[in-house]
């Protein structure tokens, strides 16, 4: 099966945030996702979450043999093993890893929506997203657009790297 690339998002709120997220990676890169590029790492106010420890967040492009669902299985394994407890709606979390864009995929299933169905609305993702891939385009848009388009982007630069220690 040829490379197909792919665009995920990472967030965390709890404990170690930055180490989570780099640990994340490493597991991602583990189970046969290869990291291309990385954005900065953000961080931003964890919305419907009152008073909650700010999230940080980033983006990674990545390259893998791996199917879209097979893809997703993945991410839900690294986000177990990093301790991520599944509580429904808006929540604090350990590890949170979203596949963004898989190739020019478009799924409506039960588990996995592509594009991801709310990047439009999400400074925390349009950001790191347009960090590295600011030409893509989702939905006949390119994240540039998508990204300008938003009322007020309220992110803070956090980090410069993601996979620096």
């Amino acid at each position: 099966m040829p490379l197909t690339t792919a665009y995920l998002a990472l967030g965390s709120n709890l404990g170690e945030r930055l180490q989570q997220m780099r640990s994340a990676l490493k597991l991602l890169e583990a189970d046969g996702v290869a990291i291309v590029a990385e954005s900065p790492v953000y961080q931003n106010r964890a919305i419907g979450m009152g008073d909650a420890t700010p999230f940080l967040n980033a983006a990674v492009e990545v390259q893998t043999k791996l199917g879209p669902e097979a893809l997703l299985d993945v991410c839900l394994a690294v986000e177990n093993k990093l301790g991520r407890v599944r509580t429904g709606g808006w929540s604090p979390r350990t590890i949170d890893v979203d596949i963004l864009i898989y190739a020019e995929a478009r799924i409506e299933s039960e588990r996995l929506q592509l594009p991801h169905p709310r990047i439009a609305e999400r400074d925390f993702v349009l950001q790191p997203l347009a960090d590295i891939a600011l030409n893509l385009l989702i939905e006949g848009r390119t994240v540039g657009q998508l990204l300008d388009a938003l009322p007020v982007v309220e992110l803070e630069l956090y980090d410069d790297h993601l996979l620096k220690q």
